[in-house]
Order: structure tokens, then sequence, then C-alpha cells
């Protein structure tokens, strides 16, 4: 019987010499690259940027799951309490701004999710020139037909620098604010 054959697995010197000289470039090349900063917007430049989260309303009025049903589904899928188990589409939201009087931004958001009952998310910026502005922003769901819309209004005047970036962001708690 004859002894295997293994074969020597090990790269040659050559290649590992070959490896650790590109390795080498890259990262000198890297390294260059790195001395040279990219600079996204101009530095005079001011930047408003709206951000948001919303779970809007349901278009219509959803079903109410009986305590039966809710049995039957698995117990990961049972809504934690009663009120919050309706389901069905949600209603896009409306975000609205304007900056001395001059509207920069009107959009409808749709909600996530496969059926459009997920959470809202937006995110905007805009470009203004740097000084003291009154921001007008209306955040707003679309009227369901069975509730009054929910509406959320912001007024404030702000002073913004060159190369600032001011932050309209939204929370079910607080509101539209200013950061």
């Amino acid at each position: 019987m004859t002894r295997p054959v293994l074969e020597d697995r090990r790269p040659p010197i050559a290649r590992l010499i070959g490896f650790a000289l590109l390795l080498t470039a890259v990262s000198w090349g890297l390294g260059a690259l790195a001395a040279f900063p990219w600079v996204a917007s101009d530095p005079g430049a001011a930047v408003i940027r709206v951000a948001f989260k919303h779970v809007a309303q349901f278009e219509h009025a959803g079903a109410v799951l009986s305590k039966e049903e809710i049995e039957k589904l698995p117990r990961h899928m049972r809504p934690q309490n009663r009120e919050r188990s309706p389901i069905g589409r949600r209603v896009p939201t409306m975000l609205r701004v304007a900056i001395d009087g001059r509207l920069l931004l009107e959009k409808a958001y749709s909600p996530g999710g496969l059926r459009h009952d997920g959470p809202t998310f937006g995110y905007e910026e805009l470009a203004i020139s740097p000084g003291r502005h009154l921001i007008d922003a209306t955040f707003a769901d679309q009227a369901p037909e069975h509730a009054a819309p929910r509406t959320w209004q912001l007024e404030q005047e702000a002073d913004i620098q060159p190369g600032q970036a001011l932050l309209v962001e939204f929370s079910e708690d607080t509101g539209l604010r200013v950061r």
C-alpha cells in the first residue's frame, strides 16, 4: 500500500511578497486620499433638516378582534392591549415648511409596510441663506373618515449661522421642535 501524498498548501514566497506589496500600496493610497478631506456642502451655506417617525391614524375604523380571534393567534402575534388591536391601512402624513413666508416644502409621505400599516418615516434637507429666519412648519395626518385630523404646528424664529445645520424634529410627545 502506498502512502497518501499530501500537497504543500503553503503559498509560495513570491505570492506572499506580492500580497504584502499590494497591501502596502493600497494602504499608502488610502492614507494619501485621507489627507485631502471631502467637503459635502458649501461651508458658508446653512441647512434646515426635517426628520420624523410618526404612527398615523387608521384610514378606516378597523375591525376590533374578539377575544376568541385573539386566542387563535400565535402568542407572539397577540396585541398587548385591546385599544391597539385594530388593523388596517394608515393615512398619509403631510409636511409643509415655509421660511419667511416662502413655501419651500410641501409633501405627502406614505406609511411604511407592505399593507401601509407601519410608521411613516421622513427626512428632508432644505438649503437656506444664513441669518435670522421665521420657520413655519405644519405636520398633519390626512383626515380619515372617522376622526378629526391630528395637526402639529411650529412657528419659531431662529438665527442660523454659516455652516450650521438646524434640525426640526417631530416627536409624538413634544410635537415639532427646533434643535
